[in-house]
C-alpha cells in the first residue's frame, strides 16, 4: 500500500484546528512551492493560529528564502504528516498569513488492521450520548459501520443526525451488530467527512463519514462475531 493510500481527507473544522494546534509545537513543519525549475522547500520557523481573524500566521527566514506571490503554497506539518494547499495568502516579507484551511489530508495512524465491510451488507452499531437511564433507548441511535478495528470504527451517519454529532462529540458504543455490550465503550468523534458517495438505494439521503476512536478494546468474541 502506498503512502497516498494511507491518507484521508478531513473537512471537520474542530479536527482541523486541533491538528494545527498540535503541529504548532513541533519542529519539521515546511512549506513549498512548485515551479518550472522544480520545488522550493522552506522550513517553517514558527506558526500560530489567529483565532480573531481565523487565520494561520507562518514565519520563515526571508534572507534565505523567497516566496513567489503568484504561485500557491503547499504546507506539510509534522503532526500526522498533514498536508494542505493555500491558494490565497499575504506575504509580509518574513511571514505568511492565510485563512484556516477548509480541508487537509492526514496520514492515518492505525495500530491495528482495519476490517472493511462489503457495501451489499449492513453492519450496524448503536451509540448513546450518555449512560444515565441506560435502559431508556430514547437517545440511542443505530448507524451503519463501514469499517472496524480493535480501537475504532468508521461509520456512515445520516445528514439528519448531524446535530446529534455536533452536540455529542463523546459517545458510548452500546451495541455491535446484535450483541449488546455488557460494558459500553467510550468513543470520541475524531473526524466528520461530508464528501461521501451515496449508495444506489439511498441517492437522496446524504450521509456523513464519521471516525470514532474508542477508549477501550472491543471484546474479542463480540468483535470476531461482528466481522464475520
Amino acid at each position: 500500500m502506498s503512502i497516498a493510500e494511507n491518507y484521508r481527507s478531513t473537512y471537520d473544522n474542530r479536527e482541523i484546528v486541533r491538528i494545527l494546534q498540535r503541529s504548532s509545537v513541533l519542529e519539521g513543519n515546511v512549506l513549498w512551492q512548485s515551479h518550472g525549475l522544480g520545488k522550493t522547500v522552506i522550513p517553517i520557523q514558527h506558526f500560530e493560529i489567529d483565532f480573531v481573524n481565523r487565520e494561520v500566521v507562518v514565519t520563515f527566514n526571508p534572507r534565505r528564502y523567497n516566496v513567489a506571490r503568484e504561485l500557491p503554497i503547499f504546507v506539510k506539518l509534522e503532526y500526522r504528516t498533514t498536508v494542505f494547499k493555500v491558494s490565497a495568502f499575504r506575504d509580509d516579507s518574513q511571514s505568511l498569513s492565510f485563512s484556516l484551511p477548509r480541508a487537509l489530508k492526514t496520514l492515518e495512524l492505525r495500530p491495528f488492521p482495519r476490517q472493511q465491510f462489503p457495501t451489499n451488507r449492513d453492519y450496524t452499531v448503536a451509540l448513546k450520548p450518555s449512560l444515565t437511564g441506560a435502559r431508556d433507548a430514547g437517545n440511542e441511535i443505530e448507524v451503519r459501520a463501514v469499517d472496524v478495528s480493535r480501537y475504532g470504527l468508521g461509520l456512515l451517519i445520516s445528514e439528519h443526525n448531524r446535530s446529534f454529532l455536533k452536540n455529542n462529540r463523546i459517545l458510548w458504543l452500546t451495541k455491535l451488530g446484535e450483541h449488546r455490550l455488557q460494558y459500553p465503550i467510550l468513543g470520541e468523534v475524531v473526524y466528520i467527512n461530508s464528501d461521501v458517495e451515496p449508495r444506489r438505494e439511498s441517492r437522496r439521503a446524504k450521509e456523513l463519514k464519521v471516525g470514532l476512536k474508542l477508549s477501550g478494546v472491543l471484546p474479542p468474541d463480540i468483535f470476531n462475531s461482528f466481522i464475520v
